[in-house]
């Protein structure tokens, strides 16, 4: 039986992650006169591929600079200082993981756009001719980016920092060493292994960035820009080819990671002494990182305010106003009471919920094979769950395209599909910790008594790694509920998501009609959230 489970997780990740992929490295040789490297040498040799290619690099590293310091500053700022409100800012800057990014760009466009809130008030309050700052190509991309992408070094620096010896900081204190010094030789080799993973998240996410170049992009081409531009031409033999580029690049930059990530890792041995939060004495020191405190929430809370706030703007009213004065349910009751209207927010739940089943039901025997079993495909199971991890959204879409284009591509079921290949290393992720904290004794002591090992799985394995489950099947509905990028290559008229509609909407100049569709994709995302922290804490 066992066997028989691993080969069908086989056959089925060779199906939709292996075989995708392999067709698009064979589209991207094809031409007219056969196999052939000219969709490679166009590339290489074409201004306007080469600035996208150099953009997408520069674009990358400076994400991962920008967010690096923004989230190593802010990791240490909550858990190396003890002040008010810490525990409240930390939970804050954990939000930007599960709003949907293009929600936060259309947030940033009403805001510090040309014609933005922020951007107008502060031009009539300066007495200026035009907008003191360009919001739009790559200083606007990297804005975002800095709100949306933060987090990874967030997270992995603030447990590091948790996890620091007090003792060895201590001591090199005592030695004489000055607070810079115990930073650069102490601080830094422990936190470099977190620094490093995050960089690689990072930069992978940066260079597949989509929404952002898409929307405030302007003149500033990046690849993935460019593969939709190829797509939509039907050139699909040089958008495989820029697809393949563009992962190369994610995964070699992995890889290096990767390899210096082992380089530095390191054991300090057993810590008994965990570095306790520094409590601020000085009340003058004690206000002033409240403050910055209470801004940064104020920071992070603005742009979802805004989409909230602007949702109840009635349609036709915001003309030439700096702020909107006339506020109503139009655009809520134009989406519950329009089957045009609703149509995206259904869709987009109902693909959502397709995608997220169909992950944790893939993830309960994938993570099982991993961490419970002993086999020789285990090295090659584990890498065709964590494939689509290394791929960007844009390169699975036209991935999908290359592999089931005669089956499946105009047909309904095509884009949840590409949610599920894609969101399928998180709800692997997520069940693994469970199973991973899963005692083998209970297993054992089921058998011991009888049970079959169907039945022990079912009564007493799944319940136990339930919490897990649970949270992979929510981590994949949220993420998938407001996902832009691979939308953009795969939608439909008949499946056309609610992150389609929030763009039409733009376009039309609807923007309270595409603020609604945001504010719904935030409620229904505020409450995944919330079961979504509760069941972490069951696992953890």
């Amino acid at each position: 039986m066992k066997n028989l489970i691993k080969l069908a997780l086989l056959a089925v990740l060779g199906v939709f992650v292996l075989y995708p992929s392999i067709r698009t490295l064979l589209v991207s040789l094809q031409t007219d006169q056969g196999f052939s490297l000219a969709n490679y040498e166009y590339i290489f040799s074409t201004g306007g591929s080469l600035v996208a290619i150099k953009n997408t690099l520069i674009m990358g590293v400076l994400t991962v600079l920008i967010c690096g310091f923004i989230g190593t500053f802010l990791a240490f700022f909550v858990h190396y200082f003890d002040f008010p409100f810490r525990k409240l800012l930390d939970r804050v800057l954990l939000l930007p993981l599960v709003v949907p990014g293009l929600i936060i760009v259309f947030a940033f466009v009403q805001l510090y756009g040309e014609s933005g809130m922020i951007t107008k008030t502060i031009e009539n309050m300066l007495g200026l001719d035009g907008p003191l700052y360009t919001f739009m190509g790559l200083p606007g991309i990297l804005m975002v980016h800095a709100y949306t992408q933060y987090i990874y070094f967030y997270m992995n620096v603030s447990v590091a920092v948790k996890e620091l010896d007090r003792s060895v900081v201590e001591a090199a204190i005592n030695l004489g060493a000055s607070p810079l010094r115990v930073f650069g030789t102490v601080i830094v080799p422990y936190i470099a292994p977190a620094l490093i993973s995050s960089g690689i998240l990072t930069f992978m996410t940066g260079i597949g960035s989509f929404s952002a170049p898409n929307i405030i992009g302007g003149g500033f081409k990046v690849l993935t820009t460019q593969i939709l531009l190829a797509k939509a031409n039907l050139y699909m033999d040089l958008a495989a080819a820029q697809v393949v580029v563009l992962s190369v690049f994610a995964m070699s930059y992995m890889g290096i990671g990767r390899y210096y990530e082992r380089k530095v890792s390191f054991q300090t041995g057993t810590r008994e002494h965990l570095i306790q939060p520094m409590r601020i004495r000085n009340k003058m020191a004690r206000g002033f990182m409240s403050l910055i405190a209470i801004g940064i929430v104020l920071m992070i809370f603005l742009p979802i305010i805004t989409i909230v706030f602007l949702s109840f703007v009635k349609p036709g009213t915001w003309m030439i106003e700096i702020f909107p004065k006339e506020f109503g349910l139009d655009n809520y009751i134009r989406i519950f009471t329009r089957s045009r209207s609703l149509a995206p927010f259904m869709n987009s739940l109902k693909m959502a919920l397709i995608a997220a089943l169909a992950a944790v039901a893939m993830a309960i025997p994938a993570a099982y094979t991993v961490t419970k079993t002993k086999t020789r495909l285990k090295p090659l199971l584990e890498f065709l769950l964590m494939l689509p991890f290394a791929l960007p959204a844009s390169a699975i879409a036209i991935n999908m395209i290359n592999g089931f284009s005669s089956l499946l591509l105009g047909k309904w079921i095509m884009l949840p599909l590409a949610y599920f290949v894609s969101m399928l290393p998180m709800a692997v992720r997520s069940v693994t910790i469970s199973y991973e904290r899963l005692k083998d004794q209970y297993s054992e002591a089921s058998t011991n008594l009888g049970a079959g090992g169907m039945t022990t799985f079912t009564r007493v394995v799944l319940p136990l790694v339930s919490p897990g489950v649970w949270a992979g099947f929510l981590l994949v509905f949220i993420r998938s509920l407001g996902e832009y990028t691979i939308s953009a290559f795969l939608y439909t008229a008949s499946n056309r998501p609610i992150s389609i509609a929030m763009v039409n909407s733009m376009f039309e100049f609807e923007i309270g009609l595409a603020m609604a569709y945001g504010a719904l994709v935030l409620l229904l995302t505020a409450m995944g959230s919330s079961m979504l922290r509760r069941l972490q804490g069951n696992i953890e």
